[in-house]
């Protein structure tokens, strides 16, 4: 049965069932889910830094791209199962509703994509309410989790391979809030190199499209 209209399938109540007797959190589509806190992402990046030193900021970028990639694949395929229809067979308004429900419904915050932007070969995204927004390694702020969950997740619907890039974060005072552009590899440099100027998000956004 069809159930295109359904569109808060991870914010809906009965998205997590707790199976008691075997002690297994899953969601509505079988798949197994762990629950972790605040202590447990503390603890986490901190063993990468003891272990990794300064490299850990890129240990947590790999990490992050890694569960992207999965987590695209488990969107795609439960999505899929549940309403009888592809994912890529959906309107563009309603592959952006499911996205966004999936990173609320799931804990990972609020996510903003500026999909017009995707005619220039690039994604802006926003995202508020991260739960990595006051975790990270001594001495640097990036949101490198994310940078790389954002890099696996998009990429796994796009044709080329991407990087991502944050180009604001609300730790820093920027008043555009914590973002992100997700690019091709090429474009990403271009960003990187306009970053080291100090240029702001929109000021990006707005020299990739012109």
């Amino acid at each position: 049965m069809t159930t295109r209209g359904n569109l808060n399938y991870f914010s809906s109540p009965d998205f997590l069932r707790f199976d008691v007797k075997s002690g297994v959190l899953r969601s509505r589509g079988g798949t197994r889910m762990i629950a972790v806190n605040e202590d447990f992402l503390r603890g986490f990046v901190s063993a990468c830094e003891h272990e990794t030193g300064p490299a850990a900021a890129l240990v947590l970028r790999r990490c992050g791209e890694f569960f992207g990639q999965r987590l695209a694949r488990r969107f795609e395929a439960e999505l899929g199962q549940f309403a009888g229809i592809s994912l890529r067979d959906r309107k563009m308004a309603e592959f952006d509703i499911l996205v966004r429900d999936l990173w609320s419904g799931c804990g990972l915050g609020r996510l903003t994509v500026d999909w017009d932007k995707g005619s220039h070969g690039f994604l802006p995204i926003a995202l508020a309410d991260s739960p990595m927004q006051d975790i990270g390694p001594s001495g640097h702020t990036g949101d490198d989790m994310f940078a790389g969950i954002l890099c696996g997740f998009f990429a796994g619907f796009c044709d080329a391979e991407m990087r991502s890039v944050q180009t604001g974060d609300l730790r820093l005072g920027d008043r555009e809030g914590t973002t992100f552009i997700v690019a091709t590899f090429e474009v990403a440099k271009r960003i990187e190199g306009m970053r080291a100027n100090r240029q702001s998000h929109s000021e990006i956004v707005a020299a990739l499209c012109g």
